[in-house]
């Protein structure tokens, strides 16, 4: 059942309101191939893996450094004893658009591209442009 959002870091739900309108992209349960050959009548055989990996992408909305620093702590949150923060693994709770339920998982957070709208030296303030977040799973 759905209950309303679409990603939990940890046990802190990140709130829709951080995705852009078109912002939420999921491969759920890829399949990856061990194996894969073709017989001598061109017949194609494939041996795949009984682990599926699921890959996410957020398109994460312009933002200021207030609202930055929001989310920085939700992803803060979903550090745990299983997850390392030097290797950006994660344990989330995501929708899967596969399945139509969610699932959790140990997820990677590859770099993450940041760049500055604008700096506002009055108010000590920083204008994120929209960036993306990939979410791996282990």
């Amino acid at each position: 059942m759905f209950n309303g959002w679409l990603i939990k870091f940890g046990n802190v739900i990140l709130p829709n309101s951080f995705i852009l309108a078109d912002g939420w992209e999921s491969t759920p349960n890829q399949r990856v191939e061990l194996d894969a050959y073709r017989d001598a009548n061109v017949l194609l055989h494939r041996e795949t893996s009984e682990n599926f990996k699921t890959y996410l992408t957020l398109n994460i909305r312009p933002m200021d450094l207030a609202e930055m620093t929001a989310f920085k702590n939700v992803l803060g949150l979903a550090t745990l004893e299983i997850t390392s923060k030097r290797e950006r693994r994660l344990m989330v709770t995501y929708w899967n658009d596969e399945e139509l339920e969610y699932k959790a998982a140990v997820m990677y957070m590859p770099d993450v591209t940041y760049s500055i709208h604008t700096v506002n030296e009055a108010t000590n303030d920083i204008e994120y442009n929209p960036f993306s977040i990939e979410l791996i799973e282990y």
